[in-house]
């Protein structure tokens, strides 16, 4: 499979986790998802203004990351030399399954509510395409 593919399907894989997570946390708002993760973790406690915060800042700064990623990965599709392309999603491998992978499974396990079962999904295809890509990516 050609890098430049797997740049554009990862690229566009983080621009639209980052852009569901920024418009929940600062569009949707309370009545979005995490209304319903918060009813989750902590039944039967009001999500105040306070707590909405909180929780919003964390979250349209994890979706701006993704955005990022996402607009990073897709200026770096053009690479021509084959060993920075693999370095690249060797890179991206590393932060999805650490970074994001990781933490999904960690706030899953231990805090009884994780992400959204869409973005686990595009999480584990992204971390396979960018392993993949790192191994046996060609130009």
């Amino acid at each position: 499979m050609k890098t430049k593919l797997i740049f554009t399907i990862n690229g566009c894989i983080h621009l639209l986790m980052g852009t569901f997570l920024w418009v929940q946390a600062v569009i949707v708002g309370k009545t979005g998802i995490l209304a319903e993760q918060f009813a989750k973790k902590a039944p039967g406690v009001e999500l105040t203004d306070g707590i909405y915060s909180v929780l919003a800042s964390t979250v349209d700064t994890v979706g701006a990351f993704n955005i990022g990623i996402g607009l990073m990965l897709l200026s770096l599709r053009n690479l021509v030399d084959l060993q920075s392309a693999r370095k690249v999603l060797r890179g991206h491998t590393l932060l999805c399954s650490c970074g994001l992978l990781l933490s999904a499974l960690f706030n899953t396990i231990f805090f009884g509510g994780g992400i959204p079962i869409p973005v686990l999904v595009l999480l584990i295809v992204a971390v396979n395409l960018a392993a993949y890509g790192s191994k046996k990516g060609t130009i």
